[in-house]
């Protein structure tokens, strides 16, 4: 069933009031909510001008006084699955994160999401991909979650069954924006890094997990000083990270050690993450980290969304 959606009736009622597979037509306007999706198969298709946008930050405090953290600051929570979401704008305007800390714009959560045409905008921590902790699943409890991933520490959590698709999204943050531990794939992306500058990926992914983060023909570009976007760092020491026939202009740092980054005497680059086919100001592979893989055409040729996505892939 297909259900109009206006700024004045909420995005928010219309998920409550929806059934499992009902489409949400979203017309334009602000709507100024956080937002929990805990049906699965829902379809979300926003008009131009649709724009979801929330101020949570880590810094909030919540009932107890204490700092609710980064993964309760979502303004867009994604816990069904077979959800698709096209031509949305998502915002997070709690502002920069060195003053208020991590603030997430989308928490995606559930299995074959699918995001079209859709544009995320915040500062650190845009968007997460990987499973609910406790604490994510008991404040959306009384809307009903059953079904979706949850582990105790999305930092060191076993292997994830969650996997996200992006195509022709703009991403736009500082300081690790997109990260996480799930299989995704993102083609024909624009990864934008604001003027503070930092990592564009910081994925998690665990060790006996084939597939982490991987771009296929994106732009990477920002606003931030030359050479002040990094391409990624491990926020856990498995790492897996590819660019594949992405297009780098001189935003993106240059050489070895700032492209890709240790995030400590841990956490550190290993032949996980890599690239193939790039192209613009960062093209020569030769002055990337030494740990970080150069593939070979063959390699390339063998990374597919069906292969990352361990054998599911969205309609066309």
């Amino acid at each position: 069933m297909k259900h109009i959606v206006t700024p004045e009736t909420g995005l928010q009622a219309a998920v409550d009031a929806a059934r499992d597979g009902d489409t949400l037509a979203l017309r334009p306007g602000i709507y100024a909510e956080r937002v929990v999706i805990h049906r699965s198969g829902l379809r979300i298709l926003a008009e131009d001008g649709a724009v979801l946008t929330g101020s949570g930050c880590a810094k909030d405090l919540g009932p107890d006084g204490r700092e609710k953290g980064t993964f309760l600051s979502a303004t867009l929570l994604v816990l069904g699955s077979d959800v698709t979401v096209e031509n949305l704008t998502v915002r997070n305007d709690a502002g920069d994160g060195r003053n208020v800390g991590q603030a997430v714009a989308v928490y995606a959560a559930g299995d074959r999401g699918v995001w079209r045409s859709c544009r995320f905008i915040a500062h650190q921590d845009t968007l997460f991909c990987g499973p609910v902790m406790p604490k994510v699943l008991a404040e959306a409890a009384p809307r009903g979650c059953d079904g979706v991933e949850c582990v105790d520490s999305v930092g060191d959590c076993p292997p994830t069954h969650g996997r996200q698709y992006f195509e022709r999204c703009f991403i736009q943050g500082d300081v690790d924006f997109i990260f996480g531990p799930y299989r995704c794939w993102f083609e024909g992306c624009t990864l934008f890094m604001n003027e503070r500058g930092g990592w564009y990926t910081a994925a998690n992914t665990p060790e006996a997990q084939p597939w982490g983060l991987v771009f296929r023909r994106c732009r990477l570009t920002g606003e931030c000083p030359e050479g002040g976007g990094k391409l990624g760092r491990p926020w856990r020491a498995y790492a897996r990270t590819l660019f594949l026939t992405c297009d780098m202009d001189a935003h993106v740092s240059p050489t070895g050690f700032e492209d890709w980054q240790n995030w400590d005497g841990v956490r550190e680059i290993t032949d996980r993450c890599g690239e193939w086919g790039t192209t613009g100001a960062r093209s020569d592979l030769s002055l990337r980290h030494p740990r970080a893989r150069r593939l070979t055409d063959e390699e390339a040729a063998g990374i597919t969304p069906e292969v990352v996505l361990d054998g599911w892939r969205p309609e066309i």
